[in-house]
């Protein structure tokens, strides 16, 4: 992957009618990229590629929030057992629409929070 483009190979994209969730594939960790609006309907689509990406062996992943424009209690939940289950998962989150929820929640103190794919892909 390119750090600085975010550019990966597309291994699976799902959409709901608010929003997208695309898993690519890295020299490094595997990215799900979510944009549009990671609510009730698009949160189940985030699990089902998490599941997918963990099938395949995948230690890290990056969860890239940098494009969602709303962010319910459901793709939190999801966000919480991604984490749970795979320690190793990183969130790229920016901007008040993902972190104010994240911050209200206190679950910025829970989960690896990134301001950047490029910082997320390279754990620092």
């Amino acid at each position: 992957m390119d750090d600085d483009t975010g550019q990966g190979d597309d291994v699976g994209k799902v959409s709901s009618a608010a929003g997208s969730v695309e898993l690519l594939t890295t020299d490094g960790p595997t990215v799900l990229r979510v944009t549009g609006a990671l609510d009730l309907a698009l949160a189940p689509k985030l699990q089902q590629l998490v599941e997918r990406a963990v099938r395949h062996g995948d230690r890290v992943l990056v969860v890239d929030l940098t494009g969602v424009d709303f962010l319910a209690s459901a793709g939190m939940s999801v966000l919480v057992r991604t984490h749970r289950e795979q320690p190793g998962m990183r969130v790229v989150a920016e901007g008040r629409v993902v972190l104010r929820p994240l911050q209200i929640t206190r679950l910025t103190d829970e989960l690896d929070i990134y301001p950047t794919l490029a910082a997320a892909v390279a754990g620092r």
